[in-house]
């Protein structure tokens, strides 16, 4: 869709186009080489070796001693929360 013109003078939209072709200088150039260069004798390089790895017994998970006093707690509270709301819709059903 095309912009309607605008009365106060041309619409700039703000675009500035890439310039793939625009003159760098030397000293960018070179730097940016450089870096290229650096970045990629570091990837290249072989791992360096660590020492070896130590054996580690497998964890068990934690659970606290009052867990399922706590569980029961979530499930009271979700109960009385779906028995406020069922309520209400059941009043909101059958009220005259």
């Amino acid at each position: 869709m095309l912009r309607t013109p605008s009365i106060f003078g041309p619409l700039n939209s703000g675009f500035v186009p890439f310039a793939s072709g625009a003159p760098i200088d030397e000293a960018t150039a070179a730097d940016a080489e450089t870096e290229t260069a650096e970045i990629i004798e570091r990837v290249s390089a072989p791992p360096v070796e660590t020492a070896a790895p130590v054996e580690v017994a497998p964890r068990t998970a934690w659970a606290p001693a009052s867990s399922a006093r706590i569980r029961v707690v979530e499930a009271l509270v979700v109960a009385g929360v779906c028995a406020y709301f069922g309520f209400g819709l059941l009043s909101a059903v059958f009220s005259r």
